[in-house]
């Protein structure tokens, strides 16, 4: 997906173009709330450490924006129960595991079958409904935030309307391939 880098104080519909950021659509978008939170991704290896340390200093680095991004209605709906069923799959393999610690006491195999879909209902609902149906946030940092989209046209749209207002334009394009 086609990453960009915006002011994290222009996420709004003044200051950007009403291009939907999944679909490149240009017709029947509205801009919609959206909130995005981000801290440095070795913050993980603390947790080898201790869980509640690497709480502690994950919520000190952590750095959040607020705003509004232009999706079209069908689009933004993808996003957002995306994201419900994602959390819901969690509660999912909260149940399964438990699950599966008690039923290792009559059934072995029951309970690892259940141990296996408590780590695979995550990762299942991750691919099939939040990978590639909104925007990423990829770091935020100086009055900055790095989103990766999923539209290559919202993304070159985004990217020309804010050379546009730029004293000088960066030479280089700023859209970036993920390899």
């Amino acid at each position: 997906m086609p990453q960009i880098v915006l002011p994290a104080d222009e996420l709004n519909e003044f200051d950007l173009p009403r291009v939907c950021v999944v679909t490149g659509q240009t017709e029947n978008v509205q801009f919609k709330p959206v909130k995005f939170a981000w801290y440095p991704r070795w913050i993980v290896v603390l947790v080898l450490i201790n869980v509640i340390i690497a709480a502690i200093v994950a919520q000190v680095l952590m750095r959040r924006v607020k705003g509004q991004l232009p999706f079209s209605e069908e689009a933004y709906q993808r996003w957002r129960m995306g994201r419900v069923y994602f959390g819901l799959s969690f509660v999912l393999a909260l149940a399964l595991l438990f699950g599966g610690v008690f039923a290792m006491d009559s059934s072995g195999a029951l309970g690892g079958v259940m141990m296996l879909l408590a780590v695979a209902s995550p990762i299942a609902a991750g691919l099939a409904f939040v990978r590639n149906k909104g925007p990423v946030v990829l770091r935020i940092e100086d009055g900055r935030i790095t989103l990766k989209l999923p539209s290559e046209q919202a993304v070159l749209q985004l990217q020309e309307h804010l050379n546009a207002g730029a004293l000088n334009p960066p030479a280089v394009n700023a859209v970036a391939r993920s390899a």
